[in-house]
């Protein structure tokens, strides 16, 4: 009767919401939308009068005979109001019986202890390289005078950069790389890159790395360069049809000054793969919600662009042992972060480095978390 839906993509959902009121029984069911702007509307845009209030739209619900679906935006805001929680129980009950559903959405929002049994919660993925495909091929589509110069490999790429956006971040993103273009060649690409890393700069958790050269121009490391060069396809169609699964991270350790982080900016260069900076400062600093919240964003924010490198500076500082008075949040998040590294589904190879590797526990070393640890000495004389 109740599904809470995490997502920024009010319109995306509406549309999927659509979809299924119309293909996905034996004849079609009605679908509303709800805002506070517009109150109660039908999916052509037939506007219910005075449902602007929450409790009216709701009752409007109840009272409605016949099977529906509604869509609430905002609930962020409307799960903060206790007569509204009350409210959505009286939905729950007056649902649950004759095949009503209400998604409450919203970008994030903590459910009330009163409706914790009664909702169902559910986060919304980012769109699929598919459906960013589909999207960028109408963006060319629509591009007049302009001459698609794009091979289908490269037409791939597009997509791939695209990842970690919503679907009208994308569509300004693809249409500022084809502006003005008399040819659309792979060149348009960087223009994507860029606006990723503008939004991504805009959070200000994660931190998108240009690289500018590459391992060619590491010197030594022989070990470590045969290690890359072995698992350079890994990340290709050909490794997933195959169910060869990718490397899951190193950790680079040794003197500090002498590569490690140039080694971690190399790699993204040679796998060609993005480089995402994680700052713990900003995850402890809690300038962006709590540093538990804080972290699980930035986590989400690299599943939704992968595959990418997460780029961790000197985790030792971070992660080793409990900070004094943080009421064990260095725990939880080292706990979290544990269950993550060994859990994830997403191709997010994590690439850390540190300076002083035996502050880190036992448990942060084992094989499972890293594939492998490399040790970074001085520079012999060649």
């Amino acid at each position: 009767p109740l599904i809470y839906v995490r997502t920024w993509e009010d319109a995306r959902l509406e549309r999927m919401l659509a979809a299924v009121g119309s293909k996905a029984f034996s004849q079609s069911v009605p679908v509303y939308v709800w805002s506070t702007t517009t109150g109660l509307r039908t999916i052509d845009g037939k506007s219910v009068p005075k449902t602007e209030d929450p409790i009216a739209a709701s009752d409007y619900m109840m009272q409605e005979s016949g099977t529906a679906i509604y869509q609430m935006c905002d609930a962020s805001l409307l799960l903060q109001d206790p007569k509204i929680c009350r409210k959505l129980r009286d939905a729950y009950q007056a649902f649950k019986n004759n095949y009503k559903t209400l998604f409450l959405s919203g970008p994030d929002a903590t459910i009330p202890t009163t409706l914790s049994r009664e909702i169902f919660s559910y986060s919304l993925r980012m769109p699929t390289i598919p459906e960013l495909a589909t999207l960028f091929n109408e963006t060319v589509a629509a591009q007049k005078g302009a001459v698609n110069k794009l091979s289908e490999e490269d037409a791939e790429e597009f997509p791939k950069a695209a990842l970690g956006l919503t679907l009208d971040e994308a569509r300004i993103a693809f249409g500022k790389a084809c502006l003005g273009r008399k040819e659309i060649t792979i060149d348009a690409v960087k223009s994507v890159i860029e606006e990723k890393s503008q939004l991504i700069r805009r959070e200000g958790i994660l931190e998108y790395v240009p690289i500018d050269f590459g391992l060619e121009e590491v010197g030594g490391l022989a070990n470590l360069k045969r290690w890359l060069e072995a698992r350079s396809r890994f990340f290709s169609k050909e490794a997933s049809m195959y169910g060869i699964s990718a490397p899951k991270g190193v950790l680079i350790t040794g003197v500090s000054g002498c590569g490690k982080s140039l080694c971690v900016k190399a790699i993204s260069k040679y796998w060609r793969l993005p480089l995402l900076r994680l700052d713990m400062s900003r995850i402890f600093g809690a300038v962006h919600g709590t540093p538990e919240s804080t972290m699980n964003r930035a986590l989400e924010t690299a599943e939704a662009i992968s595959p990418v490198i997460l780029w961790i500076d000197e985790i030792e500082n971070a992660l080793a042992g409990s900070r004094e008075g943080d009421s064990g949040i260095t725990n939880r998040i080292f706990s979290s972060f544990l269950t993550w590294m060994q859990e994830r589904k997403a191709t997010v190879f994590i690439a850390a480095t540190a300076n002083q590797i035996d502050l880190l526990p036992a448990e942060f070393l084992r094989k499972g978390r890293f594939d492998e640890i490399f040790f970074v000495d001085l520079p012999s004389e060649e």
